[in-house]
């Protein structure tokens, strides 16, 4: 490169402007700036100006060619949309390149970019396990700088300073005031920095809140190595560890935790240590290094060697690397020459409640979870769980849950929509996240999760006023979802009376199809396939299994499943064998009665008698599309999954057993579309069928999957040749199935001109919806 060049003559030289808009503020971007200049021996200054870092540079044009070429890289988690370039008068010489003040007087909390936590970078990592003596902050538990550490978990308020941050009580010392007013520092502005002379401190205290003696990461690795459980304060809330090797440890933590089924994540000390667990794409491996650093969901290797209760039932295993420098030094000690090998890193809760993260919280209610807790003083402003990603082999990775390391990363609404005003969106029920649109944007909240717990009721209330007082948003109309007693629609109903704003209800599946739209910049019009387990619909029914033909303005409901008639209601989202016999009773008429398969499904007679006579007299029956129950049936059918402990429990189970058996081009069976409606019935009396003459259930499993995905693609080629639409999108929860997923969109991909859209920023299932009623939301506020 390129050495700076003392003295060049001005007519040599030339200057120019950058104006770079994206992710530029919050991550270090005017040191890096700073940094190349020097490179490249350039004179001027970078400054934060409203929503972009504006670069004033002069030198000849080579120079500042290269330079300008190197902008486009930026730090870890910058993120470049936009550079306009102008040329200016050169100037007399400025002297030394400089980071100055902003222009602005007035910044707004969007234009300052709140970034996500970040995983601890390379550089932190070398100084933190640097020999005694080697790194002044060597060992120190809460290093960070401008690359890494916390940042949404501990603002505030905006602007992204200091005192606004958790870290106000931490006044810092003079070696770190130093690098904090460096601009050639790594540490330059590094909101959190601090050292073990002025920063937060790490303590062990037994599950009574008893202190433990000793050096607490030491013995917190001796009791982890005795099998006992640990409860780890991470960046956004607390973590329960155990050994992922000790069979009984993880049996009791899943006793303790009342999680019955649903896997537990699993962090590793590497990328190689992962890698001999799971099978990983290179996007997955590259993902699970990244500063985001999600838990990562990829087919587990066999003779793992890792307690069968991590994750019954399921193909697959969750895995994650360290990303809190407590994690990397719990895992560089040894215990009588043994390192730890993979831990269990389960959120900390009780089943189905959120992440604990206050300290005082977590004293008074993990006593009873764990045996000791690894704290640190640094207080954490909010609940930010651990994003997953479903690693899809050769193609790109899926989200499952958006949170730590990717919210509140904001996401631009279609060009069309970016002058609505100002509005809050409320989500759905389960998987629950919140959005706020202005200035063109959505900012979506962290996960959220089930409204129907009362903890989890109060976060999403607590989240709404953090998020609307973190961006400064006073919305002006407020979107939820159609169904009339989901907990965020009557909220909604009460903000909307209370702040005299218009409510705009949103069509739940109309809102997935729209989350795809937002995602890739379009406004329609596409073919939606949105394939869930339930959501209402226009006409007052459930829906779940739809065609879509949808834009940000509207839809039209081209075709659908043939509706279940689900015995019990919401009893059948659990119960997987009611699904099951609405399923018999679809395939071979009133004679299913009689099946030796409806008696199975259903031994005790009399039991079996009352749900077969309040479905013949259709009490408390009811109709639902929604393709999520017909794989709950499927699995039920064959003995897979009798209940689900978890939403979609039985369809993942159902998609493990059908890994590893080979795709087959085989006839699908006829299934005729009548008045818009998919009639699987001939695919259920084959799937029963195969299964009372003794075939496997792997074989029947894919075999359902394949099938399934065959017709959607038959009932989509329809509907291009009816409608001309030649984009089509994926979504909803069904479409975490990897494998249907992958059979659909291959078989789409092969027509003529078509485009087949699945999601990248938001998870298909509901943890999206938010996204399409902000798209759906604007587009109705500006035609008010």
């Amino acid at each position: 490169m390129p050495q700076p060049t003392p003295s060049i003559p001005l007519d040599s030289q030339q200057r120019q402007q950058w104006r770079i808009q994206g992710q530029v503020q919050g991550v270090g971007f005017r040191p890096f700036v700073f940094r190349l200049a020097q490179t490249y021996g350039l004179t001027g200054s970078v400054r934060n100006e409203d929503s972009a870092v504006v670069i004033e540079a002069q030198g000849p044009a080579a120079q500042l060619a290269a330079f300008a070429q190197a902008l486009q890289s930026g730090p870890a988690m910058s993120r470049v949309d936009r550079i306009l370039t102008s040329s200016l008068d050169t100037v007399a010489s400025t002297g030394n390149f400089q980071i100055v003040a902003s222009t602005t007087s007035v910044l707004t909390p969007l234009e300052t970019n709140v970034t996500p936590d970040l995983a601890l970078c390379p550089d932190c990592r070398r100084e933190l396990l640097a020999g005694p003596g080697q790194h002044r902050l060597a060992g120190y538990p809460l290093i960070n700088c401008t690359h890494c550490g916390p940042r949404y978990s501990i603002i505030r308020r905006t602007p992204y300073d200091r005192s606004n941050t958790t870290m106000a009580q931490f006044p810092m010392c003079q070696q770190c005031r130093g690098e904090y007013d460096d601009p050639a520092h790594r540490r330059f502005h590094a909101q959190p920095i601090a050292c073990a002379a002025c920063g937060p401190h790490v303590r062990l205290v037994t599950h009574l809140g008893e202190p433990v003696a000793g050096d607490p990461i030491v013995a917190a690795m001796r009791l982890l190595a005795a099998g006992q459980i640990l409860a780890l304060k991470g960046l956004g809330g607390y973590h329960l560890a155990v050994r992922a090797t000790d069979h009984a440890a993880v049996a009791r933590l899943r006793q303790l935790k009342q999680r019955d089924a649903k896997p537990f994540a699993i962090m590793c000390q590497s990328l190689a240590e992962a890698q001999l667990l799971v099978d990983l794409s290179d996007s997955g491996a590259a993902a699970l290094i990244s500063p985001a650093t999600p838990i990562v969901l990829a087919p587990h290797r066999p003779n793992h060697g890792l307690a069968p209760a991590i994750a019954p039932g399921s193909h697959r295993l969750g895995v994650m690397l360290p990303y809190t420098p407590l994690q990397h030094l719990l895992f560089a000690h040894e215990q009588g020459g043994r390192e730890l090998g993979p831990l269990v890193m389960t959120s900390a809760n009780y089943s189905d409640e959120p992440l604990i993260f206050d300290d005082a919280d977590a004293l008074q209610r993990l006593g009873g979870l764990c045996d000791a807790l690894l704290l640190h003083d640094r207080p954490i402003q909010r609940p930010v769980d651990d994003s997953i990603v479903l690693d899809l082999a050769a193609e790109t990775l899926l989200p499952i849950r958006r949170a730590r390391g990717y919210v509140p990363v904001p996401i631009s609404l279609p060009e069309s929509l970016r002058q609505a005003p100002a509005g809050l969106c409320l989500g759905g029920e389960l998987k629950n996240t919140i959005a706020v649109v202005t200035h063109g944007q959505a900012i979506l909240s962290q996960h959220l999760g089930d409204l129907r717990h009362p903890r989890s009721f109060s976060l999403f209330q607590q989240t709404i006023r953090d998020l609307l007082a973190l961006f400064a948003v006073q919305p002006r109309w407020i979107a939820h979802d159609l169904h009339l007693l989901y907990l965020s629609t009557q909220y909604a109903k009460t903000l909307a009376q209370e702040w005299n704003i218009p409510l705009l209800p949103v069509p739940h599946h109309h809102a997935h199809a729209a989350a795809l739209l937002a995602e890739n910049q379009l406004e329609g019009p596409i073919l939606a396939i949105v394939c869930d387990g339930t959501g209402y619909g226009v006409d007052e029914t459930i829906w779940g299994g739809e065609l879509l033909l949808a834009d940000v303005q509207g839809f039209r409901r081209l075709a659908h499943l043939r509706p279940l008639l689900l015995p019990g209601g919401d009893a059948a989202s659990i119960d997987t064998r009611r699904p099951a016999l609405a399923a018999l009773a679809q395939a071979f008429g009133p004679d299913f009665v009689k099946l030796e398969m409806t008696k199975r499904l259903f031994p005790d007679s009399q039991e079996r008698d009352f749900i077969l006579q309040a479905m013949a007299a259709g009490i408390n029956t009811t109709p639902s599309t929604g393709a999520g129950r017909y794989f709950d049936a499927v699995a039920s059918l064959l003995g897979v999954c009798m209940r689900n402990d978890y939403e979609g429990q039985a369809g993942q189970m159902l998609e493990a057993v059908a890994s590893g058996h080979a795709a087959k081009v085989v006839p699908t069976p006829s299934s005729a579309v009548r008045n818009g409606q998919i009639d699987l019935a001939p695919l259920l009396g084959e799937v029963v069928q195969r299964y009372e003459h003794g075939q496997p259930v792997g074989p029947i499993a894919a075999y359902f999957h394949d099938q399934f995905a065959d017709i959607w693609a038959t009932v989509a080629t329809q509907a291009i040749a009816r409608t001309g639409v030649r984009t089509i999108g994926l979504s909803g929860g069904v479409f975490c199935n990897q494998r249907l997923t992958r059979r659909l969109t291959e078989t789409l991909s092969r027509l003529v001109g078509v485009r087949v859209l699945r999601h990248r920023l938001v998870p298909p299932n509901d943890g999206g919806i938010a996204l399409g009623q902000a798209a759906l939301g604007a587009a109705q506020s500006m035609i008010r």
